[in-house]
């Protein structure tokens, strides 16, 4: 308790002292302030799409007084409501003077303001880049990437062994070593052409011998056209597709559950290049997108590559006849693994047609992807209705439209064998009070590969809820925000072999007391059913389970260079019939980046206490370039970190990074290859920027 206490009192002096010596806020931090936002979800992604969206406004800002619906939602900040209210503003007084002529579009409060501003401008109408001849590309902008990335402590999977006992088990060791090599070339002129190339080898994996004789384990190349006569898009090689509300195609970052509890409506982006390491869930061919009218967009779309799969049954030229599974973790390093790598066949084609007005859009779509040989998973309890087969269709129609101060949007779609809905609304009710709604309904027998919509579960399948969120200013900087969300399964899950049902709540109140000074509190509960352990007849019945958090977290510029950041967070979590168990995390954050200096750091030192994995925290920390590190603190001990950015002159930057892990209490750290003898577990990364 003591401990809490002096914690309290540093809030208070804290914020008293930022009080005393506000500054002017350092916007470079924006972009990590608003990763870390979208992070809050706890569930993790690659979030290089959306930092290659804002860098790109910060060096050149998007025009708020030409920017279109689609532009704006690239943002991440604003959701239908802002971005109807500033498109209104826009049409009523033709243009905006100033971009703080935004505090007068209802529902744009200073912290959104904030946020957005780096990223915009107000001007005169530009032209694009004109791309009269193959020198016009000279006018473009290149970036290269090297990053290298080691655990230094030896893991059990890198220790000597016997050549009797790994000929007995060639799974025993990984393949290649353990360092993890990322490498990324990206050239675009302005938005109009993007093309580049990523390569990346995991821990483990091998490089130039063995399974990978060329190289690095993975890699990809893009290239994107924009704005090409009457072509919005052309998209070859490696690229991703958003249509709709993702009940059918859905790559890259989506919104969930979260403290921005109006981000429920998904804000498609068509075909777009992938840039990215998820080396499953991307296409590999052609995508474009045609301009039919002003007002009609015709996407079509092809793709064929290999994927990993586990095979089940070969015939006797050893060709494959059935496989059990379709991994999707990229991970290459043990024999087994490297077995699985790019084996099966895929090939996908499809389009979507989608009619946009001032008011309404409504849009179809429909995918149909073939495998090289049937998928037939084990059947268990759980899985009995999962997709077997070779091929699937997914179709259906999306649509969206505004009806006096309420925004609807929703999809409806179908596979064959089952269907899906997802529908909500927002409803902008005052300045201070805006609502939404959402309701799914996807069948335990809809199949979707690349499906990604709103749902409680991983993908859109065997789920039924409603969801409702509300945002209520009580005053201009406290903001109280909240979501209930209740649903159920039809049918059996993984780890709960009963139909079953939960709830899902939250309650947050965000108080910027300065531009200098932000804080917020949240509280989080969870109520879902588990499985027993195994009964009489190893009879498993349902029983309950609570997960509540509660969070308390402040960021106080103390100088222009200089900002502190500190994070409070319990937990406790509860399963029927068994002790309530508990959690804690306290963290210090220093972030200094200094105007004059080429010099940028961000330091962390937490502590942690956690009965057991149930009462892990999650927390975003400030990592390298395009790498992003969201990590579950549980155990008992210490992590700390820092990340270091060197400017060697406006073409080179250089960044490191250590971090660091240390559980007094333990023996070892890890499980199975990754096993570390000892209670340390510290990573040292670097990473080598060249714009030229």
């Amino acid at each position: 308790m003591k401990v809490i206490f002096y914690i309290f009192l540093l809030y208070i002096f804290s914020g008293i002292f930022c009080l005393l010596h506000s500054q002017q806020t350092d916007y470079r931090a924006v972009i990590e302030d608003m990763l870390e936002e979208l992070a809050a979800s706890d569930i993790e992604f690659d979030y290089s799409a959306v930092y290659d969206d804002l860098e790109s406004f910060i060096a050149s800002p998007l025009n708020i007084n030409t920017a279109s619906s689609e532009e704006l939602q690239r943002l991440y900040v604003l959701n239908e409501i802002h971005i109807s209210n500033l498109l209104d503003y826009r049409t009523v007084n033709e243009r905006f003077v100033t971009v703080y002529e935004l505090q007068y579009v209802e529902g744009f409060t200073w912290d959104i303001i904030r946020k957005i501003l780096p990223f915009i401008t107000v001007a005169d109408p530009a032209h694009p880049p004109v791309i009269r001849d193959v020198s016009s590309l000279r006018h473009g902008r290149h970036q290269f990437f090297i990053r290298g990335q080691q655990i230094l402590q030896e893991q059990k999977g890198y220790s000597p062994i016997s050549d009797s006992a790994l000929a007995e088990n060639p799974n025993a060791r990984y393949l290649g070593s353990p360092l993890k090599l990322y490498t990324r070339y990206q050239y675009n002129l302005g938005r109009r052409i993007y093309w580049g190339f990523v390569a990346e080898k995991d821990q483990g994996e091998e490089m130039f011998s063995g399974s990978n004789p060329r190289g690095m384990d993975y890699h990809s190349f893009h290239l994107q056209i924009n704005n090409a006569g009457r072509f919005k898009t052309i998209a070859l090689g490696d690229y991703q597709m958003q249509f709709g509300q993702g009940l059918i195609s859905w790559s890259g970052f989506s919104f969930g559950k979260s403290a921005s509890v109006l981000n429920i409506s998904e804000n498609p982006r068509g075909i777009n290049k992938y840039s990215s390491t998820d080396e499953n869930m991307f296409m590999r061919g052609a995508g474009v997108t045609y301009s039919l009218s002003d007002k009609t967009d015709l996407s079509l779309f092809y793709s064929s590559k290999k994927i990993d799969a586990r095979i089940s049954e070969t015939d006797s030229l050893g060709n494959i006849r059935e496989a059990s599974s379709l991994p999707r973790t990229g991970l290459h390093a043990t024999p087994s693994q490297v077995e699985h790598k790019n084996v099966l066949d895929e090939t996908i084609l499809g389009g979507d047609i989608t009619y946009n007005h001032r008011h309404f859009r409504i849009g179809m779509t429909a995918m149909h992807y073939y495998f090289g040989a049937p998928v037939n998973q084990t059947l268990n309890r759980y899985n009995q209705f999962a997709f077997r087969g070779r091929e699937n269709t997914n179709a259906g129609i999306n649509y969206r439209f505004s009806l006096m101060d309420m925004r609807f949007f929703g999809e409806v779609a179908t596979s064959g064998s089952g269907r899906a809905i997802i529908s909500g609304f927002l409803w902008d009710l005052s300045s201070r009070l805006n609502i939404g709604l959402l309701y799914r309904d996807y069948d335990r027998d809809y199949h979707t590969r690349y499906g990604n919509a709103f749902s409680e579960g991983t993908s859109p399948v065997n789920e039924k809820g409603i969801y409702a969120g509300a945002e209520l200013y009580i005053m201009q900087r406290l903001k109280v925000s909240a979501y209930y969300d209740t649903y159920n399964f039809p049918w059996l899950r993984y780890g709960i072999y009963t139909p079953s049902r939960g709830t899902d709540f939250l309650l947050q109140a965000d108080f910027s007391l300065s531009p200098d000074l932000q804080m917020y509190s949240r509280i989080r509960h969870r109520s879902k059913p588990a499985n027993s352990p195994a009964g009489e007849g190893n009879i498993r019945k349902p029983v309950n389970t609570g997960d509540t958090r509660l969070r308390f977290h402040i960021n106080y510029q103390i100088l222009s260079s200089l900002e502190f950041r500190n994070r409070l967070e319990h937990a406790w979590y509860v399963k029927e019939g068994e002790n309530r168990e508990r959690g804690f995390l306290i963290y210090q954050d220093i972030l200094w980046r200094p105007q004059s200096f080429p010099l940028s750091v961000a330091l962390r030192y937490a502590v942690f206490d956690t009965d057991s994995y149930n009462t892990r925290m999650y927390a975003y920390e400030n990592d390298v370039l395009y790498a992003f590190s969201f990590p579950p603190y549980f155990d008992r001990g210490y992590r700390s970190y820092l990340t270091a950015r060197y400017s060697v002159s406006n073409s080179v930057d250089l960044w490191l990074r250590y971090a660091l892990t240390v559980l007094p209490g333990r023996d070892s750290i890890g499980t199975g290859l990754n096993e570390i003898t000892g209670n340390r577990r510290s990573e040292a990364k670097a990473q080598l920027r060249i714009r030229f």
